[in-house]
């Protein structure tokens, strides 16, 4: 069979089954078009729309962040028309400005020790910076050793530890130690102290890494004088 031959075939077939699914192949054809329209006015309008709105209702905002205004940054005024962290995080929070306000409003409600909510808006927040990402993590350790979970606690200083290594990875690591600590989880804890002598024993928290070390090996009985 020859190609000339082969195409004339594919297109008669093509043409038979198209013509008895014609209308399952423009429904097909119409919601592919759809999608790709909504994809498209998503980017290309909706998107940009909404970060135009969200940096202008944050900078409005973030003056009163910046002067310790908690109460502003959290209610808001409606007189001044200026929007409270947590509405900009609510309604923009697909847009970078909104998950700025989302970390705006979780320190103001730490300072205000609303730790539920502030682990809450901890969760609409992420960076892109790995010192501040393990610092968004830090804060949720907060969070939960302030609501008595000192085990979890221990966890996300261990995973804010992980990030990156240096000496912010040195006081997480001991963090997570002491809280391991308090929460009866001597093995865990000995490991992050050892890790600090091992990594980051020129570090502020290296200093004095050997007490907290030999602590933990006289919990767990290994501690031979």
């Amino acid at each position: 069979m020859d190609i000339r031959h082969s195409w004339n075939a594919f297109k008669t077939d093509f043409s038979e089954k198209y013509a008895s699914n014609k209308r399952n192949y423009n429904i097909i054809g119409l919601s592919v078009v759809a999608v790709v329209g909504g994809i498209l006015f998503y980017t290309l309008s909706y998107k940009p729309a909404q970060e135009t709105k969200a940096a202008e209702k944050f900078a409005s905002m973030y003056y009163y962040f910046k002067s310790d205004s908690t109460s502003i940054v959290l209610k808001g005024d409606a007189k001044r028309n200026i929007w409270s962290a947590t509405r900009i995080a609510d309604e923009f929070g697909s847009t970078v400005k909104g998950r700025e306000a989302a970390l705006c409003a979780s320190i103001a409600l730490m300072k205000d020790k609303k730790f539920e909510e502030a682990l809450k808006y901890l969760g609409k927040t992420k960076a892109n910076d790995k010192i501040l990402s393990a610092s968004i993590i830090a804060m949720k350790a907060v969070c939960k050793a302030e609501l008595g979970d000192v085990s979890e606690a221990a966890d996300l200083y261990e995973q804010a530890a992980r990030i990156d290594e240096n000496d912010f990875a040195a006081m997480y690591l001991k963090k997570a130690g002491i809280h391991y600590e308090m929460a009866d989880d001597f093995k865990n804890a000995l490991n992050c102290y050892e890790e600090i002598a091992q990594k980051y024993s020129t570090s502020s928290e290296g200093t004095d890494i050997e007490k907290y070390i030999g602590k933990m090996k006289a919990k767990l009985g290994q501690f031979n004088p």
